[in-house]
């Protein structure tokens, strides 16, 4: 599959030829596609986010330039960076989001 770049994050991996893949995770971290508000909800209902760091980064968050418009990826993405996770916000539309999140753990939680 081609990908773009020398360091694809979907290299290997079959997917949809017409999905909108982000250029910083794999689609296998995508925990959430469509609507921004319904995507927070997941976050904070899975424990991942608090409102409190949602209020901290949605002008951010909303002011990405979809993807449909520009076609630069890395204007339409943003990572947030947290103790045990990277979120990234992916604006494929002007509406539609995806959310991929990669859980990061620290040595003595993968000694247990």
């Amino acid at each position: 599959m081609k990908g773009g770049c020398k360091n694809y994050p979907n290299e290997g991996v079959k997917i949809d030829p017409r999905a909108i893949t982000s250029a910083m995770m794999p689609e296998s971290l995508k925990v959430y596609c469509g609507y921004l508000n319904q995507g927070y909800r997941y976050l904070v209902r899975k424990g991942i986010m608090t409102w409190e760091d949602i209020e901290i980064n949605n002008q951010k968050i909303l002011d990405l330039l979809p993807l449909s418009e520009n076609y630069n990826k890395s204007e339409a993405s943003l990572m947030v960076f947290q103790d045990n996770y990277v979120i990234e916000f992916f604006r494929t539309t002007k509406y539609n989001f995806k959310i991929y999140v990669l859980r990061l753990e620290s040595f003595e939680e993968a000694q247990l």
